[in-house]
């Protein structure tokens, strides 16, 4: 009983998705260099809002800045805000905002780059 029992011990303590789980939805944007910055261009709707911008670095620095009072809306197209975030050549980032929409639940806008000066 015991041998069969562990497996299913396992699997539950194992961190896997279940039916009571919140799975965030997300949306891929595009990075590119524009002006000599690093712009990614905002997949955004009218009634959808930012709540919140992550960028991380797989080896130095990250911002992290969360809008509590006001939320932020970026037209469709233009370079959502990096707020001078120093970005260093040849490193990896990973850049996500958490969006809030007035008709459906909140989801995910995330771009993963590497950034060069060339």
């Amino acid at each position: 009983m015991k041998n069969k029992m562990m497996p299913g011990v396992v699997f539950l303590f194992t961190g896997c998705p279940g039916p009571g789980d919140r799975i965030v939805e997300r949306e891929s944007a595009t990075a590119f260099i524009k002006d000599k910055q690093v712009c990614v261009v905002s997949p955004l709707e009218p009634q959808e809002r930012i709540t919140a911008i992550q960028i991380n670095s797989d080896k130095s620095n990250s911002l992290h800045k969360v809008f509590d009072d006001k939320s932020v809306y970026i037209p469709k197209g233009e370079c959502l805000p990096v707020f001078g975030f120093k970005f260093i050549t040849g490193e990896r980032y990973y850049f996500a905002c958490d969006v809030q929409c007035d008709k459906s639940a909140s989801h995910l806008v995330t771009a993963d780059f590497s950034y060069s000066k060339e």
